[in-house]
């Protein structure tokens, strides 16, 4: 009843609208009634349910409309290839407007450095409008639909995305889903008292109810922001801030809220998003006895943004910024009926940072057994594989896991943390963040300078710099040769070392994350010919791209195979082509040269590293040097 009464209104809706479409009323016509559905199992008995659906509708004709002819078309051509985000040909690289280059107009000014790196997809870390100074590194979003004045105009940043796309280059922006800003137009109406705009976030009279959230609540900031929630002293109330006391909770159980920021997000679609990086969704739904994180109301919310947007912008695609556990990461792709019908991408986050364990340990065993532990992706979803982002490294390692191995799981992060970030006695130059009282803690610091670089430089110790460039070479390697996304954190590809000036900005001098989002050098950048170590890493990574995109076997098939090759130095992989075409990426975590067995491959046959086009007959033993990683394909 439900369903036939909606529809009616929809073609109502749609003739008056005078939309002619007829790929857009396809699309609608198969997907309206699965939303329908969605949201009447959200707020079946919610008062505000019918007048938020009506609005919501309304948005998706409107949105339509407003979508340029451009950008239906390239719709059109993405629907043929749903997969497109996973294509060996994309390659993306994350970074901060201002940092890299002052703003939108900078970003246009150097896409030729971009294109001439083989990066063809760019984050763009958040550049809506923020207070100032304090804003979670633009992540406490003030205005959605105005940008940071400091970095342009919403005008600039749409000229910004038709000349990325005019050269064949997508975008990939953050929205904020799970909070805004206290000083949001809605925050600011609510603190004045609005009945309506208080019910778009969680207020409270007293401690009761918070206490109670409290017991199943994570802290995400403890050091900095302890505690859920934020008193309010003029209102004499408590309000819901799970990140920062200026970062409000919205409120999903009120169906306005959701309708307003899905016509938000296809709002930004029309500006020229490719890929939404949907941030923090894992904590969009609260109860009282419930833990706070992956409920199953997160993924019908999805689902529901999901569906909107193939509706009006088919060819976006959208990333699940979910850093929790591997059996829960794979649920953001959607389960069941929805499989495949949530995120398109999601965020590799335990093999980025067991990538960083096997370093410290010169040992894959955790990284492999862990990889053998994570569920099956769908079909058409693909990961973003990266070594280094914005963020810290959290070690989030199954504890089951490391006691397998025979080890303690606090003495084993604290081994690693020491190997990272006691400079004394090792290589690493990171920074402990968020230390807890039992002293585990997550880890800041620049990928160089993990790996060594820094303080090899320092020393000027020639043997110590060649094996800090071979680790970086090897990450990168990994992370362009798994199937997915490679995501390239700005700075790295010159091997940038930690920024330590961060602590002379008032804004960001509390936060050791700031360590690894530096200013962009462009005096080494655009002379790398005066940088021999940092040309190095730069050309490999170049050389490494371009190897990538002439195999089709390195897009996402759902194709990765792990192999137990009997050595703990080593992780090895598979990966296969449709045309049968099999490539071996075999990277040594170890010191020191090894050796990888052949009977995986085949012994006698002859094979060529991709990488460096050396052929070898493959043995029983073959040699592999320290820090290495071969990409190797059978030459029959």
């Amino acid at each position: 009843m439900q369903q036939a009464y909606k529809l009616s209104k929809l073609y109502t809706l749609l003739n008056e609208s005078g939309i002619k479409d007829t790929y857009f009323h396809t699309r609608i016509g198969a997907n309206f009634p699965i939303l329908v559905d969605l949201f009447e199992k959200l707020y079946a008995s919610h008062p505000y349910k019918e007048e938020a659906f009506q609005t919501l509708t309304n948005y998706i004709i409107s949105k339509f409309q407003e979508r340029s002819a451009s950008q239906r078309k390239n719709d059109i051509e993405r629907s043929k290839n749903i997969n497109w985000y996973a294509s060996e040909q994309i390659v993306g690289m994350m970074l901060y407007t201002d940092r890299f280059n002052k703003d939108f107009k900078g970003i246009q000014n150097k896409i030729s450095y971009f294109k001439n790196l083989g990066v063809n997809t760019l984050h763009l870390m958040p550049f809506l409008e923020v207070p100032e100074p304090e804003n979670d590194g633009g992540y406490a979003v003030k205005n959605y639909r105005e940008t940071n004045p400091k970095l342009g105009t919403m005008e600039d940043f749409e000229n910004l995305t038709q000349n990325l796309h005019k050269n064949d280059m997508n975008v990939i922006v953050d929205f904020v889903l799970n909070h805004c800003s206290d000083q949001h137009e809605w925050a600011v109406k609510a603190k004045a008292g609005d009945e309506r705009y208080k019910d778009y976030f969680y207020f409270f009279s007293d401690r009761y109810l918070p206490d109670e959230l409290e017991k199943t609540m994570l802290e995400i900031f403890p050091d900095t922001a302890p505690g859920n929630f934020t008193y309010l002293q003029e209102q004499q109330q408590w309000v819901m801030t799970l990140f920062h006391t200026y970062q409000w909770d919205l409120n999903y159980k009120n169906p306005r809220v959701l309708v307003d920021m899905i016509d938000t997000m296809l709002f930004l679609a029309n500006k020229g998003v490719d890929i939404f990086r949907l941030d923090a969704v894992a904590y969009m739904w609260k109860d009282v006895g419930r833990f706070n994180q992956n409920l199953p109301e997160v993924h019908t919310l999805l689902q529901i943004f999901k569906l909107c947007g193939q509706i009006v912008a088919p060819g976006v695609a959208y990333i699940a910024e979910a850093i929790v556990a591997p059996e829960e990461i794979v649920k953001y792709f959607g389960e069941g009926w929805a499989q495949g019908d949530e995120c398109d991408i999601a965020y590799n986050a335990t093999f980025m940072a067991l990538t960083w364990e096997a370093i410290a340990s010169q040992n894959t065993d955790l990284l492999r057994k862990s990889m053998h532990s994570v569920p099956k992706k769908p079909m058409n979803t693909t990961w973003i594989n990266y070594a280094r982002c914005h963020d810290d490294i959290g070690l989030g390692f199954d504890d089951n896991l490391i006691r397998e191995l025979g080890k303690d799981p606090l003495q084993h992060r604290l081994y690693m943390l020491s190997y990272y970030c006691d400079e004394h006695h090792t290589w690493g130059r990171g920074k402990r963040f968020m230390q807890e009282p039992n002293g585990n803690a997550r880890l800041s610091g620049a990928m160089a300078s993990l790996c060594g670089l820094e303080k090899a430089m320092e020393l000027n110790n020639e043997h110590e710099i060649q094996l800090a460039v071979k680790r970086i070479n090897m990450q990168h390697g990994i992370i362009l040769s798994l199937g997915g996304i490679p995501m390239i954190y700005s700075g790295d590809e010159i091997a940038l070392t930690n920024f330590y000036e961060y602590t002379h900005e008032e804004d960001k001098k509390h936060d050791n994350r700031w360590l690894h989002r530096p200013l962009m050098k462009w005096e080494i950048a655009e002379h790398l010919d005066q940088y021999p170590i940092q040309r190095s890493v730069f050309d490999n990574l170049q050389h490494m791209i371009t190897v990538r995109k002439n195999n089709a076997v390195f897009a996402d098939r759902n194709d990765l195979r792990f192999i137990e090759s009997g050595n703990s130095h080593l992780l090895v992989y598979e990966k296969r082509a449709d045309n049968g075409k099999v490539v071996w990426g075999i990277a040594n975590f170890s010191h020191y040269e090894t050796l990888f067995p052949g009977w995986f491959i085949g012994m006698g046959r002859q094979v060529q590293n991709l990488l460096t086009q050396e052929k070898f007959i493959v043995q029983e033993q073959n040699f592999i040097g320290a820090y290495d990683i071969l990409w190797l394909a059978v030459e029959d």
